[in-house]
């Protein structure tokens, strides 16, 4: 019996092997042909980007006064490297000057009743806030809770510094109008999770005060010793400065064999300040782009892939600040650019941390195949890294696995989200720049911003998933000729299909919880979100006509797959319509007549009937353009208004429909008219 178990487990084995890529891989096509994917698999490694971080950023450091008059660490280390994998377009950018605080030393010791220190800057920089002006004080600590008002109406705050469980630039503000001269502070966003983890935070003010930063698990001890009766006395110690610098952008290209073919630019955040520094924030993202350029510039020269038709772009920025300036400093570089990835926090130890690889598709207001060759190399990096059988020795078989030497074989965790601003890719997704660009991320994060941020929370195998679906990403897009553009166009319509019944399937199940009063509201909106959805997919199957202008096959197919969802989205809106009638009768309320379609308001009628363009003084003002207009009127999501009114196709009708099926703040149809106006009368528009 033992003999004969052991055969049909062998049996089994085989057979699930053999059976595996039929039944167990629901998403076994590639963007790629299989073995560029598989060379960039092989070439690539998560170990070497692991390495990269431990070189940069192995923990928090007081950076030296020489990096802010020469080169950053970070710059030189990068240019290095660049020039080791024999990449020779690599520069070093300088886009302006920049000013940032940057601490020199701080500590803080209890002198009574013990003598002990309490923080030191040159321990842990996190312990100092940024921002933290000069002092050298011996004062008594006080406790003031979460320091609120109230809370510090009843004590006695002059000349003294204060200890608080919250934000300590926060509560410094308040109890400097008391006469506090400083603050101490054990705010912890996941104290129950890490006791040690210290935030990466920053005071504003004067000029004056200061605020040291202690872990919950030392700021409770000292809580508990001033709320029994305790008097405590410190002497703080602080020496800060500003520095003025250069805003640095190391900068290379994996070059195209068509200089007119335009390129794709890869961007991630090297510095996020001058002061802070982190593992997987910020510096996870800048050693995938390292590796994606060193292994798709090896392949390249070595033959083993060909050289893409298209240049591959790639930025190393300190955050927004220079990204921004870069931006305006390349105006010709970035007419040439079709669209962009940014790489912000990426390497996070995922099943660790419970969290996902995130990856965030762009607004309607920049609709783009991006967002969909991205997602089908999320889904088949998903599809081939889960293990289905055990060998029985701990590595888990994967049909295509990308793992590295000292990393995880976990499962790829991910998710594809919708958009998600605060990085360097809405300085291209901007409407004075519009070069659509996603973000990728790992997300939840229980160490962002914090001092527990350092490379032992990252997983070199997280690094290399990364660096393959990106360098894949960038290659495919940077290759598609006529074929490779009919394949994305093919990727974007199975896609927009599922959208369309995703959307539907959460509409019906609105409508099926409706009442009496909220019923015609609700199926308005289902059909308006169809509507929505329809336009958006059709002019991101009109933005592949980018990469083959000129080919008549290709529009000819854009067409009829533009037919083919004008057809699923008639279909949907014929189903949406059905469920409303079966729901009238049992609401007990007429049925909505749709033979002439939804009938619309006054002012619907109204905005149904103009179509807003962008004028030529919104690409001449460049990033930034939405903030040089007044804010008269004020809405939760101006700038993807003001992209969705570019190029006149859209009503503002229209236009309020895709910011309904977007958001659930979405802005209201009379605001969004006004801030048309608006645009209109600062020359932005025309109608």
């Amino acid at each position: 019996m033992k003999h004969l178990g052991m055969g049909l487990a062998a049996l089994l084995l085989a057979s699930v092997g053999m059976h595996a890529q039929n039944y167990t891989n629901p998403f076994s096509h590639l963007l790629l042909d299989e073995k560029t994917y598989d060379m960039i698999v092989g070439e690539s490694s998560g170990d070497r980007a692991y390495n990269y971080m431990l070189d940069i950023a192995p923990y928090e450091r007081n950076r030296s006064h020489s990096e802010y008059t020469g080169h950053f660490f970070e710059s030189d280390y990068v240019m290095d490297k660049l020039a080791e994998f024999g990449i020779k377009t690599a520069t070093l950018d300088v886009v302006g000057e920049t000013s940032t605080w940057d601490g020199i030393s701080g500590s803080l010791w209890e002198v009574s009743p013990k003598l002990t220190k309490i923080a030191d800057y040159d321990d842990l920089a996190a312990t100092l806030a940024q921002g933290s002006a000069n002092a050298d004080v011996t004062a008594e600590l006080v406790w003031v809770g979460s320091g609120s008002a109230d809370e510090l109406a009843k004590l006695d705050l002059d000349g003294k510094i204060v200890l608080t469980e919250s934000s300590g630039g926060t509560v410094l503000m308040r109890a400097q109008q008391a006469g506090a001269i400083g603050a101490v502070s054990f705010a912890s966003s996941r104290p129950l999770r890490d006791p040690l983890q210290i935030p990466n935070s920053g005071i504003r003010g004067n000029g004056q005060g200061f605020c040291f930063n202690i872990s919950p698990r030392d700021g409770h001890v000292l809580r508990d010793r001033l709320r029994s009766g305790e008097k405590i006395t410190v002497h703080a110690k602080v020496e800060a400065t500003t520095e003025n610098t250069d805003n640095e952008v190391p900068t290379c290209v994996i070059k195209g064999s068509d200089p007119d073919a335009g390129e794709i630019v890869l961007v991630a955040h090297l510095f996020e300040g001058y002061v802070k520094l982190g593992a997987n924030d910020n510096i996870s993202g800048a050693v995938v782009l390292m590796e994606v350029a060193r292994t798709l510039q090896k392949l390249i020269d070595n033959g083993d892939i060909p050289q893409p038709k298209r240049d591959i772009r790639i930025l190393w920025v300190n955050e927004i600040s220079a990204t921004t300036a870069w931006i305006a400093q390349n105006r010709k570089e970035m007419a040439k650019s079709l669209c962009g990835i940014n790489l912000d926090m990426v390497g996070l130890w995922l099943s660790k941390d419970g969290a996902f690889f995130c990856g965030h598709r762009t607004l309607m207001g920049n609709p783009h195949y991006i967002n969909d060759v991205q997602e089908s190399f999320f889904h088949y990096m998903g599809a081939t890294n889960k293990g289905f059988v055990s060998t029985g020795v701990g590595r888990p078989e994967a049909l295509k696995p990308v793992y590295s030497a000292t990393g995880s074989h976990d499962p790829f965790y991910y998710a594809i989200n919708a958009h998600y601003g605060s990085s360097d890719h809405e300085c291209f997704n901007d409407w004075g720049v519009r070069v659509p660009m996603t973000i990728l991320n790992t997300w939840p994060d229980s160490y962002y911003h914090t001092s527990g941020d350092r490379p032992d929370i990252c997983d070199p195998t997280q690094l290399h998933r990364a660096t393959v679906i990106t360098a894949s990403i960038a290659y495919t897009i940077a290759c598609a000729d006529e074929k490779g553009a009919i394949a994305i166009a093919s990727e974007v319509a199975a896609n927009a299909g599922k959208r369309m019944s995703v959307r539907m399937a959460d509409d019906l199940s609105n409508l099926s919880k409706a009442d009496a009063q909220s019923f015609a509201a609700l199926h308005k909106l289902a059909r308006f979100d169809q509507d929505a959805i329809l336009i958006n997919e059709k002019a991101t199957l009109n933005s592949v006509l980018e990469l083959a202008p000129n080919s008549a096959a290709l529009k000819n197919y854009v067409a009829s797959l533009s037919a083919s969802l004008q057809s699923k989205s008639a279909a949907c809106a014929k189903e949406i319509d059905a469920s409303a009638a079966a729901m009238a009768v049992v609401l007990g309320v007429a049925a909505p007549d749709t033979k002439k379609g939804i009938a619309l308001t006054d002012l619907e009628k109204k905005a149904s009937k103009i179509f807003p363009r962008a004028t030529a003084k919104v690409m001449e003002i460049g990033g930034g353009v939405i903030r040089t207009v007044p804010r008269d009127v004020r809405l939760a999501h101006a700038d993807d208004v003001a992209k969705l009114a570019s190029d006149g196709v859209n009503s503002v009708l229209d236009i309020k429909k895709m910011q309904d099926v977007q958001f659930p703040d979405a802005d209201s149809l009379e605001n969004i008219l006004k801030y048309l106006d608006l645009l209109k009368s600062e020359g932005l528009v025309t109608f």
